[in-house]
């Protein structure tokens, strides 16, 4: 079971249920997406071309349920916050495999207070933005290692294709993912150095735990 959040004009999700056939694996596809629109076109085209385990649904990430669990969730360039949606979407679901690409950090990035010894480095623009999208994946790193997952972040595009070329990827460790000692340690000093009051998947993670 298989789901791309935020799924769009379904590239990525055609691309899957392709390199999915063509290894012959089992596998049921559903792109995930907001605009009806293109659910319907996403539809018909799988539909065109054969595709008869492909689906797309009308949803919002970390809305929509899945019937069966998930597997595998993919989430590319989700904006801001909806990046951390997806990632919780797919620790509840109980994903074995949650691969996202984040997209902007305006939700750290708004709170980001430089610690004292870091101030004259941080006044600049454009580094203070940098060090919010390296503290914010970071903590979600962190978090999802707290749910039992190995979490890894590296590049898997070349830097002149995409700026966004960061692929935060988690593997479960364990049969069921839960909640260890959350949050950890490790996530409070790096939110409290660093000024962040809030931080939108540790506010998830942190519910579920409470």
């Amino acid at each position: 079971q298989v789901a791309d959040m935020g799924a769009g004009k379904g590239y990525l999700t055609f691309a899957m249920a392709r390199a999915f056939e063509m290894r012959g694996w089992d596998a049921d596809i559903v792109g995930v997406e907001a605009r009806e629109e293109l659910v319907e076109a996403g539809n018909a085209l799988a539909k065109e071309l054969g595709f008869a385990r492909l689906r797309f649904v009308h949803g919002k990430i970390g809305e929509w349920t899945p019937a069966n669990g998930l597997d595998v969730l993919v989430a590319l360039h989700a904006c801001d916050t909806a990046t951390d949606d997806a990632l919780f979407h797919g620790v509840k679901a109980g994903a074995s495999l949650v691969l996202t690409s984040p997209c902007c950090h305006k939700e750290v990035r708004a709170q980001l207070s430089a610690p004292e010894f870091l101030s004259g480095i941080l006044k600049h623009g454009i580094l203070q933005e940098r060090q919010a999208e390296i503290i914010t994946d970071g903590i979600r790193a962190l978090a999802l290692e707290g749910c039992g997952y190995d979490a890894r972040v590296f590049e898997f595009v070349d830097p002149e294709h995409s700026g966004k070329n960061l692929m935060l990827a988690a593997m479960r460790k364990k049969k069921t993912a839960q909640l260890m000692s959350f949050p950890s340690d490790e996530v409070k000093l790096v939110m409290r150095e660093f000024g962040i009051s809030r931080q939108r998947l540790v506010e998830l993670l942190e519910k579920t735990a409470s």
